[in-house]
C-alpha cells in the first residue's frame, strides 16, 4: 500500500514554513517530488542562492564520465550539466523579492550573465562570482567572461569577483552604491579608479598588467592590494587621495618603492592603525612618523634598511624575513611588543628612544 502524500496537500504558506527549515540543496531536492511542491517551491521566498560546480560534480558523478575517452571530453560533459542545472533552476523560480545575496562557483563556461540578470532582476544586495581555473579545463581555451555593468547596479552594496574577464581594461567607478568591494585575479585591468563616497571595504589582487591605481574614497575603511608573484615591467602607481577613515592598509608585491610612497601618501590617512608591507622594494631608510598607528608589519623584504618609527601609540613590530640595519622607535608606546625574524644572521641594533 502506498502512502498518501500528506505534505503536498497542506497550505502554501506552511510547506514555505517547512522549506524554511532545509538547506537550499535540501529545498531543491524537495521541490521534485511532486508537481504541487514544485509549484510552491516557485514561490518560496529564498534570502540566499548559491551555486557550486564543484560540489555539484561531487554530488552528480556517473559511471559515464570515467569511459570518456578524453579530459576534454568529461569536462565538456561536467559543464553542460551544470549549466543545464543551474539554467533550470533559474527557469523554474519566479521572481524573488527577498533575495538578499547570489553566488556562484564554477571552473567552466557557461552564461554566467544569465545568473547575473537573475540577480540583479531581483535586486539582489551582495553579488559574489568566482571562477576557479583549473587545469583540467585550461584544454577548452576558454575563460569565464562578466558583464562590466555589474559595477553600475543600484542594488548590490557587496560585490565579489574572482578570476573573471571583465572585458574591459579601464576601471573607472563613480557614484557607486558599493560598500565592499573584491576584484581578485581580474587581470585584463590596467588602470583601476575608485572615486566613491559609499565604499568602506576595498581589496584587489591583480597581475601584472595593472599599473595605475588611484584610490579617492572618504569613507574607506579597510584596503588590501596584492600584486601578485608575477612581476611588472615598470613601477605601478598607487596614488591614494585623502583616506581619513582609513584604518587598515595592507600592501604586497606592490612594486613600489615604499619609503618613498610612504613620504607621498601616509601623512593623508590619518585614522591609519594598521598597517602592513610585505615583498616591496625599500631604499636604505624608511621613516614613518604617525600619531595612530598601532600595529606595524614588514615581510618578507630582503634588502638591508634602517627603520625609523615616530609613532607613540605602536603596540605591535613585526618584522619578518628583512634585514634591518637598524630600528629607531622613538615616542613609542611602553608596552610595544616589538618581533623580529630573520632569514639569515645579520649585524644591526635596535634603539629605542
Amino acid at each position: 500500500m502506498v502512502a498518501a502524500d500528506r505534505i503536498s496537500n497542506l497550505h502554501e504558506e506552511i510547506i514555505h514554513h517547512i522549506m524554511s527549515f532545509l538547506s537550499f540543496s535540501e529545498a531543491i531536492r524537495m521541490s521534485v517530488l511532486s508537481k504541487r511542491l514544485n509549484s510552491v517551491w516557485r514561490t518560496f521566498p529564498l534570502p540566499v542562492i548559491e551555486f557550486d560546480q564543484e560540489l555539484f560534480e561531487e554530488k552528480s558523478k556517473r559511471p559515464l564520465d570515467e569511459m570518456l575517452d578524453s579530459v576534454s571530453e568529461r569536462n565538456i560533459q561536467k559543464m553542460s550539466r551544470f549549466s543545464d542545472y543551474t539554467e533550470d533552476f533559474l527557469r523554474r523560480r519566479g521572481p524573488d523579492s527577498f533575495l538578499r545575496k547570489f553566488k556562484l562557483r564554477t571552473h567552466c563556461v557557461f552564461d554566467v550573465d544569465r545568473c547575473v540578470d537573475y540577480a540583479l532582476e531581483n535586486r539582489v544586495q551582495e553579488l559574489d562570482i568566482r571562477s576557479d581555473k583549473e587545469e583540467n579545463f585550461s584544454s577548452l581555451g576558454r575563460i569565464v567572461s562578466i558583464n562590466p555593468e555589474v559595477f553600475a547596479a543600484k542594488s548590490i552594496r557587496v560585490l565579489k569577483l574572482s578570476g573573471l574577464e571583465l572585458g574591459i581594461q579601464k576601471l573607472i567607478l563613480t557614484d557607486s552604491l558599493i560598500e565592499e568591494l573584491s576584484i581578485n585575479h581580474c587581470d585584463s585591468l590596467e588602470t583601476v579608479r575608485v572615486f566613491s563616497d559609499k565604499l568602506v571595504f576595498f581589496e584587489l589582487r591583480c597581475g601584472p598588467r595593472l599599473l595605475d591605481i588611484e584610490i579617492d574614497s572618504p569613507n574607506l575603511q579597510s584596503l588590501t592590494f596584492d600584486g601578485g608573484d608575477e612581476l611588472t615591467e615598470e613601477f605601478r602607481k598607487i596614488n591614494l587621495g585623502v583616506l581619513e577613515s582609513l584604518k587598515s592598509l595592507s600592501l604586497r608585491n606592490a612594486e613600489i618603492v615604499i619609503d618613498l610612497w610612504i613620504k607621498q601618501n601616509l601623512s593623508k590617512l590619518i585614522g591609519l592603525e594598521n598597517l602592513s608591507i610585505e615583498g616591496c622594494q625599500y631604499s636604505s631608510n624608511v621613516q614613518i612618523s604617525h600619531p595612530r598607528l598601532k600595529n606595524i608589519e614588514f615581510l618578507n623584504c630582503t634588502e638591508a634598511v634602517d627603520l625609523e618609527l615616530v609613532t607613540p601609540n605602536l603596540v605591535s613590530l613585526c618584522c619578518s624575513g628583512i634585514r634591518p640595519s637598524s630600528i629607531r622607535l622613538t615616542s613609542t608606546s611602553t608596552q610595544c611588543e616589538v618581533r623580529i625574524s630573520l632569514k639569515k644572521k645579520t649585524k644591526g641594533f635596535l634603539i629605542l628612544a
